[in-house]
């Protein structure tokens, strides 16, 4: 994996982004381990990227930097919400199959609330809303194994 400096504007002082681009699924879930580890709760991270780019791979990284193991971590395209307890709690949250408009049903502000977790969401273009301090990912495909990954 590599960073590429050329990317980080340099008048983004608040959330600079950080381009890197990744070989392998396993190079993906160590990025975001790396990031999890350092998390101290109330974070929420917006994934967004085509089926297949590395959302859910990222998610399991972060677990794995919670302490939660990271198959037991899956997609909650059908559940809607995956909770899972480490030394914060995870909320996982898929909005691919979520209605416009149907996010206040599933309690997403009393998720956001949570000083204790980290949320994760997975599809969040789909959510009007943006969370204030949200993470935004982006995983783009490069090629069969490569994802670039830009966090800001």
């Amino acid at each position: 994996m590599r960073a590429d400096p050329s990317s980080e504007p340099q008048d983004r002082t608040q959330n600079p982004l950080r381009e890197i681009v990744t070989n392998s699924a396993d190079e993906t879930l160590e990025v975001s381990k790396e990031i999890g580890e350092r998390l101290k709760g109330g974070e929420v991270f917006l994934l967004k990227g085509d089926l297949g780019a590395g959302k859910t791979v990222f998610a399991k990284g972060l677990a794995a930097g919670l302490g939660i193991a990271p198959a037991e971590v899956t997609s909650p395209s059908f559940t809607l919400i995956n909770v899972y307890q480490g030394r914060l709690r995870l909320c996982h949250i898929d909005l691919y199959r979520l209605d416009a408009g149907l996010h206040e049903e599933l309690g997403m502000n009393e998720i956001l609330e949570e000083k204790e977790a980290v949320v994760v969401i997975e599809w969040a273009e789909r959510w009007a809303f943006v969370p204030e301090k949200a993470t935004h990912v982006e995983l783009m495909w490069l090629s069969e194994n490569q994802r670039k990954i830009t966090i800001g």
